[in-house]
């Protein structure tokens, strides 16, 4: 409803997030939540639109800068009342720790707080079981491990100071070894609209970034994930609460209460360096992991898996009414359906160490500074530049628009340079060459068969003949991950 329909409507309560803008209007008691976990954020400046939109500042990262005096957003003075009268009639804390903050930025209103916990960290509570469910949905092969990149809003967050970071990373890590995620705080979304968030991503997104929506999905990618970058925003203290090793970038810390939870948060985690090799940074957070999941869950919540009880318990106070007899149930988060299929192409780089030994590194082609090696295209390329300039072009049986002969000369009519045709169909690929020279490879295990297809096909651009002298193969991806995909080759 609008605000003016609002207005004129009565309630016996209102739930807010948020604060300011015009709340002193609601004609009945306000219970007033955090916005995110706890109250971390100081307000150090001062500007008279709110609005996303409007007259607000348009840069990457958020919108209007909306920071108020230098106390804390939410217990304070200046963010708890309006006209000296105080605006909520209750106040949810997430944590006792802030009860002294809130006593000394407005006094007046420590009788009107209560222990809420945090809703949003029991969910995650309830979701940690389901991990495995939720990287299966964003397509996590086995050995594969997920890098969440989270990013709060202002041209002050990681995507506000860095928006090329994911294509960084997706051209610097190998595909077999890590896959990327991002979530964007939905104020972005709000400021610069779901088109213009995928057309600055689109290049990431076909080198295989995983994007998660505004409305839900960043919890999943939290649980699910190996490691999570982040910055400022909540979404680094919940990280680290269900204990994930994190980096925080640090450029907006300035308007971070230091005694809050990302404040503690900071001075426990490694710094990200968002322009420097990550693969150490990411041991160094693993090393750190012990420390911040402690600092963090020690200041998540003074209430952990009771949060919805004590909420709903202080409604139906203020509404005078005895709250149902049933406990509410904290739900898991759904398994979400996520914006990331793997790339179209990847440069597959093979080096032989042993008779049938191979390491093994491919990296997504459509990000700059990928590569090199032989490149590996599938047939729904649109990129016309990549499927120009492709060493083996390949697709599914199923995908093949003819029978697979006329399908391939006509491919090899329109790639001059192309080497070799790869037609899958599950642990079975038919590889035929310009000529017409057909060989059938058949991978014994089919949770191998596009990475073993890869290599041989690699094989076989590289100038081996005899792909059957290489059956087993030995495929080393990494320092702790090696696969081994026996094969079988029938001449046609």
């Amino acid at each position: 409803m609008s605000w003016e329909q609002a207005m004129a409507l009565e309630f016996h309560v209102a739930i807010t997030a948020s604060l300011g803008d015009n709340l002193h209007e609601v004609n009945c008691p306000i219970l007033r939540i955090p916005h995110g976990n706890g109250y971390n954020k100081r307000w150090i400046g001062g500007s008279a639109d709110r609005r996303i939109g409007g007259s607000a500042d348009r840069r990457i990262g958020g919108s209007a800068d909306r920071r108020i005096g230098g106390s804390v957003f939410g217990l304070s003075e200046e963010t708890l009342k309006h006209e000296g009268r105080l605006v909520p009639a209750a106040i949810g804390l997430s944590h006792e720790e802030q009860l002294d903050r809130l006593a000394e930025g407005c006094p007046e209103a420590v009788p009107l707080a209560f222990v809420a916990g945090d809703p949003c960290y029991d969910r995650m509570l309830a979701s940690l079981p389901r991990r495995l469910h939720y990287r299966r949905a964003f397509g996590l092969r086995p050995g594969q491990r997920l890098i969440t990149v989270a990013s709060t809003w202002r041209e002050d967050s990681l995507f506000g100071i860095d928006p090329l970071l994911t294509s960084r990373l997706l051209a610097e890590l190998p595909f077999d070894r890590y896959r990327v995620a991002l979530v964007l705080h939905p104020n972005i979304w709000a400021s610069h609209s779901a088109f213009q968030i995928r057309a600055w991503l689109a290049e990431a997104r076909r080198a295989g970034l995983i994007l998660l929506p505004p409305e839900e999905g960043w919890r999943a990618a939290v649980i699910a994930a190996d490691w999570v970058l982040s910055d400022h925003g909540s979404v680094s203290v919940y990280a680290a609460a269900v204990g994930r090793p994190i980096l925080l970038e640090r450029s907006g810390t300035a308007m971070v209460d230091p005694r809050s939870g990302i404040g503690r948060l900071f001075d426990a985690a490694p710094p990200l360096d968002p322009h420097g090799p990550l693969e150490p940074q990411l041991r160094r957070a693993t090393r750190a992991r012990e420390r911040t999941e402690a600092v963090a869950a020690a200041l998540v919540s003074s209430a952990p898996g009771r949060s919805l009880h004590l909420i709903r318990e202080r409604l139906y106070a203020m509404m005078d009414e005895p709250p149902p007899a049933a406990e509410p149930p904290a739900l898991a988060v759904e398994t979400p359906v996520v914006d990331g299929a793997a790339p179209a192409s990847l440069w597959t780089n093979v080096r032989q160490t042993g008779p049938r030994e191979f390491e093994v590194e491919r990296y997504p082609a459509a990000v700059p500074g990928s590569g090199p090696g032989v490149l590996i295209v599938a047939d729904d390329e649109l990129d016309h530049r990549l499927a120009g300039t492709a060493d083996v072009i390949w697709t599914t049986r199923d995908a093949l628009p003819s029978d697979e002969p006329s399908w391939s000369d006509a491919v090899f009519a329109h790639r001059p340079g192309l080497t070799l045709t790869l037609v899958q169909d599950g642990p079975h690929a038919r590889l035929r060459t310009r000529d017409g020279t057909l060989t059938h490879l058949s991978v014994t295990d089919p949770r191998t068969a596009d990475l073993a297809l890869a290599v041989l096909a690699e094989r076989h651009v590289s100038g081996t003949r005899d792909l059957a002298a290489l059956s087993p193969l030995t495929l080393h991806l990494g320092p702790d991950q090696t696969v081994t995909a026996p094969f079988t080759t029938t001449p046609a």
